[in-house]
Formats: C-alpha cells, structure tokens, sequence
C-alpha cells in the first residue's frame, strides 16, 4: 500500500525541483548562451592562436562513438566529435609523459546552478528554496565535497534592490552547506544586467573603474562576513567582465583592482583568489600571481584548445607560491573553423557552441573530459575543481527529429526537465558516473 504521506513529499519536492529547473531554463543557466544552435562546421587548424606545446602522438582510441546503451553521433557532428576526441588525446598522452601518476586528496566539486545570482529575486522564495535543497541532496549523492556559488556584481551592493534580502539568502545556504560539510567556494563576478540572461535590472551607465573597485570590495567584506566560504574569487574572466561592464582593465589594472580590495581587508580566515579564462592573455596570470597578496589563482577552463594554458598558469602560480583551484571547466563543443571566428570576447554567451551539450550523444566525450580534467588537476595539484554544467551529470536528451533544431532556451528547458526527473529517481547519466567514479578515486588517495 502507498504511504499517503511519502507521496505527498514526493509532490512536493518535485514541484520545488521543477520550480528551480523552470527558472535554470529562463535564464540560461548562469548567462552563458542566448541562440539557436547550429550544426557545427569543421575546418583546417587554427593558425592565429597561440602554439600548441609539442605532444607526443596519442596512445589512446577515441571514446566509443555509440554503445548498446548509447546512441550513434548524428553525421553532421561525426568531423566535430572525432577532433575534439583527438584534441583530447593528444593532451592527455601529454599529461601521461609527464605525470607520475600520484593522486592527491582534491575536492571534488560542482555548480551550485540553481543558486546563481542571476536568478534574481525567485532565490528568495521559500518554495524555491526547496528545490535548492534537492539539488543539493543530488550532488552529495554522487559524493560531491563541495560546490561553486555564483554571487555576482553588483547584487550584493547595498543600494542592490533586494539587497537584504539576498544577504539573508546567501547566509541561510551557507549555513546549509556548512552543515552538510561541503567546501564552499563563492566567486563575484559580474551579472549579465538588463539582459535574457536575468529579469535583474540597475543602471550601470557611468559606472567607473574606482566605483567598481569599491563595490566589489563592498561584496567582499559581505561574503566573508555573512558566508565564510572556504575559498572566495574575486574576479575572473577579464574579457567577460569588460563585455558585460564596458570597463576594460589591463592585466596591470586587474591587479591594482585585485589589490584595493585586499588592502587592510579581514579575511577571517577565508582563503582569497582570482584569476581568468584559459582563452585570456597569460599576462593577467602573472600580474595576479607576482605582484598581489592573493592566497590562490582560479581558471576557468573553456576551448580545449587552450587546455595548455591551464598548465601554464599553474607554473606560473607556483612560482610565486600561489595555491590553484579551478572554479569552471566544461568540453567548449566548437570547431577550428568556428574557434578562428570567434570574438573571444564573447566567448560566454555562445548558444551556438552551449546548445550542442544537451545532447547525449556526447557523454563519452564529456566523460573524457571530465577524466582528463581530473588528471590535470592531480598534475598540477590544483586542489579544488568544480564542473560548470552540472544537471548533466544526471541527464541528457536524445538528438533526433523533434529536437535537432530547437532554439538554445528549449533545448535547456528539455534536458533540465530530463535532469529533475533523474534526480528525484537518483539516477546519473553516464557523465555523472564517471564523476562519481572520479570523486571516489581521489578522495583520500592511499
């Protein structure tokens, strides 16, 4: 017989759940697409971006293209799938020669997605709220040990609307995860304001380097004070932030901006870093690491193409006794050709290149990445590393007829619907395995 009661909590967490994956659907999950998503086009090597290191030849096969329990890759990604494999490859065969092959005790984390500040005002919500927590109950299934909270400029200004509000939100789930003993780490960039991306709208017209630096430090002094994450970012991707604010800063001047709010700050213990895109100018890696008091450098890894930066950086970092997390990393699905297009600085709200990832045909390759991204970390000893695109640890949705050329917003909508159902049924999809199994190996490695 049923149990009345266990049904109606059943109801419940799943309208809280579909609550949370509505909102993930309307804004984009965290403003980073906003267009259809074509079929993608392949094209001779890039030729006008920085050298690739000399690699050793690959040693391993591509990931299997389809299992019984897989589906075929559609023909118009075959050139894509098998360059990213390669791509993949040749920069693990790299870290093969080169590691030794000890694991150290990483914290293994994820995107906290439904807490992103572009949300809006739907975080305060108590009925939202609950869907947070079974996002949360999902991740820590899979061994989760902490999680990347996204709280952007300038939301936690005082003259922020809502700004109460949202502090006594953003307190409560601190207060949550440090119950569950998840390692927090909260990063303050910058809101994509007035966009798709959110229903959030402030005027930033004359907004100036020196006004910005004193609300970012305004928001500093809050997350310490009201959250004491174990690590805090407090700036990263200077590209994107030059889109999204029109203030460009060199890499000098996103030191100086790292440095004001450093100065005489009370840490209270919470560990302080910032960083940049793999994409961005290594220039800014250097200025953060030789000439500021930062406790860490935070990548964020995108275009696998790149994939080499992330190495640089962090031989950077350590030669200035600089810690290493990477706070963002997901498989950047775009071609050479597209790639040599691309204006890097609108590498964040590529639909186009984001659209691709909902399909499940690319589980194998994402699982690879993932496994790749792990050895990177053991490698350079980055300590604490958080997958951006969580909810496809626990699903996908199938590229055919009714789906092939939906525009980004209900591709995302789809796949988060197929996400939440996992979720409440403690299902992962393949690439939430591998995860897992990941977690599991370099936990307290012996």
């Amino acid at each position: 017989m049923l149990d009345f009661n266990q049904v109606k909590q059943s109801a419940k967490l799943f309208v809280a759940i579909a609550i949370v994956i509505a909102v993930l659907a309307a804004t984009g999950c965290a403003s980073r697409a906003n267009e259809p998503s074509p079929p993608a086009q392949s094209s001779p090597p890039l030729t006008s971006l920085p050298p690739t290191p000399s690699l050793p030849p690959p040693t391993s096969s591509p990931p299997p293209a389809s299992s019984p329990l897989m589906p075929a890759i559609p023909i118009e990604y075959e050139e894509l799938y098998y360059a990213l494999s390669e791509k993949l490859n040749d920069f693990d065969s790299y870290l093969n020669s080169h590691w030794d092959g000890t694991k150290k005790n990483i914290i293994f984390g994820a995107e906290l997605l439904s807490a992103n500040s572009h949300v809006g005002e739907r975080l305060l919500t108590e009925e939202y709220y609950r869907g947070i927590l079974v996002y949360l109950d999902s991740l820590q299934s899979m061994g989760i040990k902490g999680v990347k909270i996204a709280i952007d400029y300038p939301l936690l200004v005082p003259d922020f609307p809502n700004y109460d509000g949202y502090v006594r939100f953003y307190k409560r789930l601190a207060q949550e995860c440090r119950a569950r003993k998840l390692t927090m780490l909260v990063a303050t960039g910058n809101l994509f304001l007035n966009s798709a991306f959110t229903d959030l709208k402030y005027d930033l017209s004359g907004l100036t380097l020196d006004k910005y630096r004193q609300g970012k430090r305004q928001m500093v002094e809050t997350v310490i004070r009201e959250m004491h994450p174990e690590y805090l970012s407090i700036a990263n991707e200077p590209t994107t932030e030059y889109m999204v604010d029109g203030i460009k800063q060199t890499p000098y001047q996103f030191a100086e901006t790292a440095r004001y709010i450093l100065k005489g700050l009370d840490r209270s213990g919470v560990l302080i870093g910032a960083g940049t895109g793999t994409w961005d100018d290594m220039a800014y890696i250097r200025e953060l690491a030789q000439n500021t008091d930062l406790d860490y450098i935070d990548m964020h890894i995108y275009p696998i193409d790149y994939l080499e930066q992330a190495i640089t950086a962090a031989d950077i970092a350590k030669a200035y006794n600089k810690r290493l997390v990477i706070a963002e990393a997901w498989l950047y699905k775009i071609s050479d050709r597209e790639m040599r297009n691309l204006n890097l600085l609108n590498l964040a709200t590529q639909a186009t290149i984001y659209g691709r990832d909902v399909y499940s045909f690319w589980q194998p390759l994402d699982s690879r990445f993932l496994e790749v991204l792990a050895k990177l970390a053991n490698y350079e000893n980055y300590e604490f590393v958080s997958p951006f695109w969580s909810t496809y640890f626990f699903g996908y949705i199938n590229y055919d007829s009714s789906t092939k050329d939906l525009p980004y917003s209900a591709l995302r909508q789809l796949d988060n619907v197929e996400a939440s159902r996992n979720m409440l049924s403690h299902k992962l999809s393949g690439a939430g395995l591998t995860y897992q199994k990941l977690i599991s190996e370099n936990t307290n490695p012996k």
